[in-house]
């Protein structure tokens, strides 16, 4: 789902920036990447998570789920950016990020109401089990930015990182009745909780990414860029020993810094 709403994302967003930028450009040349040396940045994201697991519990864990299959959790992606120019229409990426990958996993179960205390026969409760997760990632992005016209571009790209933070807590509690019942091995309406490391951690966890950007200018020259960013991170490989993948969806903000050869049309400052 959060892959179909953000390519219909990006469709829209390219479609309105091309006619805004063409109307806009037409008497600049397109020569932005010819005088551009390099860039450096700092950027930061909110992302938006998305899990994908396939368990009924953390290894090695007590818990009574009949399985979790999704988890959703918001997260604050931050990093530095260096830019490198090919030619007119490509430049080198290269990003050191550190990724917040967290999220709350959630199921919902049906359970006979003569499994808990104070309750009468013959009415179901419902329980949630959840595992709340943090995550946290260090790593490097190596990719591509192309552009299709001035200051607006596509970029494509992976990331390889070390996990440096992978800990969890669950519990299972009792939402319906909301006023009566308690677990019988407890005495409340809690039970199986449970926090620590999770459980056979990988160390690296890989993502490809594509995204979409664009470059505002900030002074006369076009030496400070404030870049708005829209990205898709599509991970790769398993959090831990189980079926269990992360993908993201960010919004960002960079604050460049450009190096240029020299001065060129842009439209703060058109060369005479």
């Amino acid at each position: 789902m959060y892959i179909w709403w953000f390519l219909k994302l990006i469709c829209l967003i390219t479609l309105f920036v091309t006619v805004f930028s063409t109307n806009l450009f037409a008497q600049n040349s397109t020569e932005y990447l010819d005088v551009k040396k390099y860039a450096i940045g700092i950027f930061g994201a909110t992302s938006l998570n998305s899990h994908s697991p396939d368990f009924a519990k953390l290894i090695g864990t007590p818990n009574c789920c009949s399985g979790f299959e999704s988890g959703t959790g918001i997260g604050l992606n931050i990093g530095m950016i260096f830019q490198y120019p090919i030619n007119k229409k490509l430049e080198l990426d290269l990003r050191a990020s550190v990724l917040d990958l967290g999220a709350d996993l959630i199921s919902t179960q049906y359970i006979p109401i003569s499994d808990l205390d104070n309750s009468n026969n013959g009415d179901i409760a419902e329980t949630e089990h959840l595992i709340s997760t943090s995550i946290s990632s260090f790593g490097l992005n190596a990719g591509v930015n192309y552009y299709p016209i001035q200051y607006l571009y596509f970029h494509g790209g992976g990331f390889i990182g070390y996990i440096v933070n992978g800990t969890f807590e669950q519990e299972e509690r009792l939402t319906m009745p909301s006023n009566r019942g308690v677990f019988k091995d407890t005495g409340t309406r809690k039970r199986n909780e449970l926090h620590g490391d999770i459980p056979e951690l990988n160390s690296l966890n890989a993502f490809l990414n594509f995204g979409i950007g664009y470059s505002l200018l900030l002074n006369d020259r076009g030496t400070f860029l404030l870049v708005p960013e829209i990205s898709f991170n599509y991970g790769l490989n398993n959090i831990n020993s189980q079926p269990w993948k992360v993908n993201q969806i960010t919004f960002g903000l960079a604050l460049m810094f450009n190096s240029l050869s020299r001065e060129y049309d842009n439209p703060i400052n058109p060369v005479k």
